[in-house]
């Protein structure tokens, strides 16, 4: 029998992470030439999860993207599938992300494996109490994608993930989470399991708050570059919920719907859309420094 394998995204709760999935769906489509199967877990069926090629319907959701991202053990759809957050855009053929786990562990993502005496990642050794004697590493990831390969060990990272979130305060992970975080979870729990993170690879994914003053994105180019850094291309954009209710993300999305249904007046409409995005991101940026500038006069005078 052929190994099957394919991609999966979430969303649940509100519309708008419906929304944010189908944009990275229409994304991935359109810079593959050779597009895998694409599903979609949700809490319910609706126009956007009818685009996708497997739908599976999540029972007992928390309602949070977070904690949800808990049960993808229990949903695989292929044999061997890669999770990408709903959040992300891509600037390229994201099929090349599988060569990156060609050799890795049945569950795995890009990160670190660091030694028991670092500060860095999601947790810290000293931190852990009856855990101690399970782990020998520490896991620092980032995850916005998680490779996983179906199978007992898959299912494994789940459960103990899910077994840690009672205990989540107790064991202070790292992170501004407003509720427990599926990445402090996973990490640790690769670290209980034995399951190690393949090195970071930025051509691949890349985080866009970590960059957002010196990154170059125009989807019509497939260009999302940072641009401090001479390899700083990637295919994958990780731009955080945040920052998909700004201008830049909304630009890229209008600029992605004219390539889906490019005619022969396309180029002037989208580069009529880059100047009057460009237009409103500066102004935006004026006003942001203004009110910086102002802020600080504020407190050179002691003004409350």
């Amino acid at each position: 029998m052929d190994i099957t394998k394919g991609f999966i995204t979430l969303a649940t709760g509100s519309e708008d992470y419906y929304r944010l999935a189908k944009n990275l769906l229409h994304s991935y489509r359109f810079f593959s030439d050779r597009p895998l199967p694409f599903a979609i877990l949700a809490d319910r069926e609706n126009e956007y999860t009818a685009e996708f090629d497997d739908v599976l319907i999540l029972k007992n959701g928390a309602n949070n993207s977070y904690l949800d991202k808990l049960s993808l053990g229990e949903y695989l759809p292929y044999d061997i599938n890669i999770f990408i957050d709903s959040d992300c855009l891509a600037f390229g053929d994201l099929n090349k992300i599988f060569d990156c786990f060609d050799n890795a562990d049945d569950f795995s993502c890009f990160g670190r494996t660091l030694p028991l005496d670092d500060k860095t990642g999601w947790f810290e050794y000293e931190n852990l109490g009856d855990l101690k004697s399970k782990v020998s590493y520490i896991v620092g990831l980032h995850g916005g994608i998680y490779y996983m390969r179906k199978g007992e060990m898959c299912n494994k990272i789940f459960q103990t993930a899910k077994s840690l979130v009672e205990d989540y305060y107790k064991f202070k992970f790292k992170g501004k989470f407003d509720t427990p975080g599926d990445e402090p979870l996973i990490a640790l729990s690769m670290a209980v399991n034995g399951c190690h993170p393949v090195l970071f690879d930025r051509e691949k994914i890349c985080c866009y708050w970590e960059y957002v003053d010196c990154m170059s994105i125009d989807i019509t180019e497939g260009r999302a570059r940072v641009e401090c850094d001479p390899k700083g291309d990637t295919i994958l954009l990780h731009f955080g919920t945040r920052y998909t209710r700004e201008l830049k993300y909304k630009q890229q999305i209008e600029l992605l719907n004219m390539l889906e249904t490019y005619s022969d007046d396309s180029a002037k409409c989208i580069s009529k859309c880059k100047k009057h995005y460009n237009r409103l991101i500066a102004a935006e940026r004026r006003k942001k420094f203004v009110i910086r500038v102002k802020n600080k006069i504020k407190r050179m005078l002691g003004v409350k």
